[in-house]
């Protein structure tokens, strides 16, 4: 049965989403949401009167606890959100009482939480939607959402950027040493000053993503998901069968992104200096 999804609505299903203790329905007929156990009178609409709200469930709130805690800008409360996701049991009050210890960060939890859980129920709407054979709708425009990476230009590499590649990759290389790729996608501030670069080799359908490389003073805000972000979507129209990508140590915390774009770990490298 057919029901407008309106403001009010929506905040009675991101209220109910995350009641783990019972399971709830949307009576269409009334475009209320009501306990499973509360269902009365016979279902008069072919069947469809009732409808599972949008799921979610413990592993949602944590894969989105990951997600925002890994591009918070403030590296005090990055770091303590991160530890505080490594306790095991009692992670969501781990996560919480760090939070609260960070306000203005607490605040863009709220605002993140809200708009990502608000998107879930919008595809949930649109599979309905689309069952009642009729066209989706979209999403308002979001204008608190990446605003940092409104400061940044990506774009494919250009020859005249192989300067600022090679000095990057040098100091990098002091940090980590390994070999240059061919440069792919570049990021340079809003002042057109050069912060960044994703190289890649590649043999016929296997991508390897050699380097991906940020300036200290622009690490951690996101800007290197955002370029393996754009890789991916470029290797997908180009028919890449496989991309292939090593972390060093040091940022072992960019496999978070990883993890949440499907790459799978494939060997440990381990290195002894004998000298």
């Amino acid at each position: 049965m057919y029901f407008e999804l309106t403001l009010s609505l929506i905040e009675d299903l991101l209220f109910y989403m995350e009641n783990q203790n019972a399971e709830f329905l949307l009576d269409s007929e009334h475009a209320a949401v009501i306990n499973k156990n509360d269902r009365t009178g016979p279902d008069n609409s072919g069947g469809d009167r009732y409808i599972a709200i949008p799921a979610w469930k413990s592993a949602d709130g944590f894969r989105l606890m990951e997600c925002f805690a890994v591009d918070v800008r403030n590296h005090e409360a990055r770091d303590a959100l991160q530890s505080s996701l490594e306790q095991g049991r009692g992670v969501f009050r781990a996560f919480k009482q760090t939070l609260s210890e960070f306000p203005d960060v607490e605040k863009h939890w709220f605002s993140f939480k809200h708009r990502k859980m608000r998107r879930a129920i919008l595809a949930w709407y649109n599979a309905l939607r689309e069952s009642w054979n009729m066209e989706k709708i979209g999403e308002e425009p979001d204008e608190t959402e990446d605003l940092f990476l409104e400061d940044f230009i990506f774009r494919a590499y250009e020859a005249n950027d192989s300067e600022a590649v090679k000095t990057l990759h040098a100091a990098c290389c002091k940090e980590t040493p390994y070999d240059l790729g061919d440069p792919a996608l570049v990021v340079e501030t809003a002042h057109r000053e050069f912060a960044g670069f994703i190289g890649v080799k590649r043999k016929e359908t296997l991508l390897y993503i050699c380097n991906l490389e940020v300036r200290p003073e622009y690490r951690r805000l996101g800007i290197g998901s955002e370029l393996c972000s754009r890789l991916l979507k470029n290797a997908e129209q180009e028919h890449i069968s496989k991309v292939y990508i090593d972390i060093p140590v040091e940022f072992e915390g960019f496999s978070r992104f990883l993890y949440r774009s499907s790459f799978k770990p494939l060997v440990t490298r381990y290195r002894l200096d004998l000298q």
